[in-house]
């Protein structure tokens, strides 16, 4: 049975899950900057935008992982 006001539990997958949306999400917006361009992947500049992109989703993950999993209602 389903205890309505029991607490949700933290799950390291689902947080990585959360982490990982939040990459693709910085990755994306960081080469839609560039129109798309094939000069987005040009290595210093790929390499500054990998480091951005990770600490990005590292600020924003747990943001995401407590809009999808924590702050649900069961």
């Amino acid at each position: 049975m389903n205890n309505k006001n029991s607490k949700p539990k933290f799950s390291g997958l689902n947080m990585l899950i959360s982490i990982l949306i939040g990459w693709a999400i910085f990755f994306f917006g960081a080469w839609v900057c560039m129109k798309f361009s094939s000069e987005f992947f040009a290595m210093p500049r790929f390499i500054a935008v990998i480091i951005v992109s990770i600490a990005g989703a590292v600020v924003i993950g747990p943001a995401i992982y407590g809009f999808l999993y924590l702050g649900r209602k069961k």
